[in-house]
């Protein structure tokens, strides 16, 4: 009887060493950098409920709920566990407790999430991120295949002489971007105008869109970028290397991204540029790539551009200076526009006025 007590408290001390193995550490690590780091301020209590939900996703049984002052777990319909909000919801450390305290619980009820329990903070984790902007990812070292990056698959470029204008159609910035239409521009000097389309384009590589509109501009602000608060802001200007003074215009759509924006709003604004076509996407943020101390990537979202006036590009996009599709209420509409001519035609009409 002895022997079987001695076995059932052995059972009881491994089932319980093995629901509370969570590192808090780790989970302490991933919420102050999402507090410390994110371009938007952080709502504490909805964005742990949130993350939390990755327990009813290994296990229906779960539901994640969130009160006034507390998150609910429920088993079975039966509360399993209760988070309260500490007095200060900014309180890291209560939390990563009040957690790892709930994982735990949870591990005791289910096999399936006690048997993932070194897995746990990086499921919350990625269950978070899934609750912030579309741009902002979590990548578990335990999926590799998340871990691949994503490549465009446009790295397209052309030019042609329309009439007395240098037409340029460039898809995505990449190293051979400003390379490229510096040649275009110096191997057809006669050329009276350009239109520069960056219609479809996904942006690329800022560096390579600013050094693009320093082709057409000299010590000019493109664009700054801020955090949420304001703070660490940075400008980006151009050099004294502008090779192009005629009239420019760039056709832009709703497919028109990232640095393409940022380049097109930057030469709209200094008066460089007209710009034709459709609100663009209005992909306007920074993401920062942070590697967290169990090998797993966080891809967060940390600061946003904005136009040379203040205007913020994310969510809004750029307004073109003559639309060419309106929506039903009278808006210009993010419409997809990359093989339509009357965007051309209407640069030509533009520059023959």
């Amino acid at each position: 009887m002895k022997k079987l007590f001695f076995l059932f408290c052995i059972f009881l001390y491994t089932a319980n060493a093995q629901a509370m193995n969570i590192d808090k550490q780790l989970l302490n690590e991933m919420l102050t950098t999402l507090n410390n780091e994110y371009l938007h301020e952080v709502d504490n209590p909805q964005l742990i409920t949130n993350g939390l939900q990755f327990l009813h996703d290994m296990d229906s049984r779960f539901t994640v709920s969130k009160g006034p002052e507390r998150i609910y777990i429920y088993h079975d319909n039966k509360i399993s566990a209760i988070i309260p909000f500490p007095k200060d919801i900014t309180d890291i450390s209560a939390w990563t407790e009040s957690i790892s305290s709930a994982m735990t619980a949870a591990g005791k009820m289910s096999e399936q999430i006690a048997l993932k329990d070194y897995e746990l903070p990086d499921l919350f984790m990625k269950k978070m991120t899934e609750s912030l902007d579309k741009f902002s990812h979590y990548y578990s070292q335990y999926n590799y295949k998340e871990d691949e990056q994503h490549k465009s698959y446009y790295n397209l470029y052309s030019d042609r002489m329309i009439d007395e204008f240098l037409y340029i159609r460039v898809r995505i910035f990449n190293k051979q971007t400003t390379a490229r239409i510096k040649d275009s521009l110096q191997n057809n000097p006669e050329s009276k105008a350009v239109i520069l389309d960056l219609r479809g384009n996904s942006g690329g590589i800022l560096n390579e869109a600013l050094t693009t509109a320093g082709l057409f501009i000299d010590n000019a602000i493109i664009t700054y970028t801020a955090a949420r608060d304001g703070t660490h802001q940075h400008y980006y200007t151009t050099e004294e290397n502008s090779i192009f003074e005629k009239p420019l215009i760039i056709l832009v759509d709703g497919d028109t991204a990232s640095a393409a924006e940022v380049l097109a709003a930057g030469l709209q604004e200094q008066s460089r540029a007209k710009i034709i076509g459709t609100r663009t996407f209005g992909k306007g943020t920074i993401q920062n790539i942070t590697k967290m101390s169990n090998g797993g990537t966080l891809v967060l979202t940390t600061e946003q551009f904005f136009t040379p006036s203040g205007k913020v590009i994310h969510e809004h996009g750029v307004e073109p200076d003559i639309c060419t599709e309106h929506d039903a209420e009278g808006g210009c509409s993010p419409q997809s526009r990359l093989d339509n001519e009357e965007d051309i035609t209407a640069a030509q009409q533009l520059l023959l006025q």
